[in-house]
């Protein structure tokens, strides 16, 4: 097995072929390792715009790519080719830092083949997700590439990191730091019809109390303090992405905030609680009252 760490950047603009906003692809960088984790290869090509030839301040300002950079650049088309002849035929995975570059490859093959299957992607892996369970953060953190390859003390003096080659480059650093095989080959994922359908489904925050997947078993909490159950005070109000109400324990005499957020993902829903003390007021200063004499 070989890995390909894959980086690309793009250029959003308004498409009328797209009905909406489009991330159109100007820079692909990757680097190829084997199976020992030795580097390889690289690769490195600009592609040039077709959607819009200006490029977003954001960019611009990020990335330091201009205009002038991408006109020598070839098309989406010859560049996916070439990338794909570059692979091979060995079996790969292929890496990304988060999964938002693999969503904008296959928006930009939706856009130019009027289809999202990658020809060249038969084993992918969120290195991003990887990374973060082997250095122990939590999945509620977004951990910056940068960010990850000063905790492990990669240096980026050479690097010019939002460049596609170089931010590629860095992940592949990181991954010779954290790999740990058996934990590796368990979370790279085979690329079929199933595979594309959890990739593209779209998690949604449920705001209907009466929704049939609300259990009203998880809108129950249990008192930190004595473990009884908590009386809820008042009515539940959505808010914040979440259920919340007011809960009271009638032996601790103690107050509350209950959270509860249902969020319907592909492999069904999940519910995250949380429950909060509440602090009474602090007592305000008295002002001074003048006593006549």
């Amino acid at each position: 097995m070989q890995y390909v760490v894959l980086d690309l950047e793009w250029n959003g603009s308004y498409s009328k072929k797209a009905h909406g906003y489009f991330n159109e692809i100007i820079e692909i960088g990757a680097v190829k390792l084997n199976d020992a984790l030795q580097v390889t290869d690289h690769f490195q090509q600009t592609i040039r715009p077709v959607v819009s030839k200006k490029l977003s301040s954001i960019v611009t300002d990020l990335t330091h790519i201009q205009a002038d950079d991408l006109e020598d650049g070839t098309t989406f088309a010859k560049m996916m080719r070439r990338f794909a002849a570059w692979i091979g035929d060995e079996p790969t995975t292929v890496l990304t830092w988060s999964t938002t570059d693999l969503l904008v490859l296959m928006e930009n093959c939706r856009f130019f083949y009027g289809k999202q299957e990658i020809p060249f992607l038969h084993n992918y892996m969120d290195f991003q997700a990887y990374a973060q369970r082997r250095m122990d953060i939590g999945d509620g953190q977004q951990l910056g590439l940068g960010r990850a390859g000063e905790m492990l003390g990669i240096p980026e003096d050479t690097l010019s990191l939002h460049r596609a080659l170089d931010d590629s480059k860095l992940t592949a650093k990181i991954l010779q730091k954290v790999f740990d095989r058996p934990s590796f080959e368990a979370a790279i994922m085979p690329v079929d019809a199933e595979f594309y359908r959890r990739i593209t489904f779209k998690v949604t925050v449920i705001s209907d109390i009466d929704n049939p997947l609300v259990k009203r078993s998880d809108l129950v909490f249990a008192c930190p303090e004595c473990g009884n159950d908590l009386r809820r005070r008042g009515s539940w109000r959505f808010r914040s992405r979440a259920f919340c109400a007011e809960f009271s324990c009638r032996r601790c005499q103690k107050e509350y905030n209950g959270r509860v957020q249902y969020r319907l993902k592909y492999e069904g829903v999940e519910v995250r609680k949380k429950l909060n003390e509440k602090k009474p007021p602090e007592p305000q200063p008295q002002e001074a009252v003048a006593v006549e004499g």
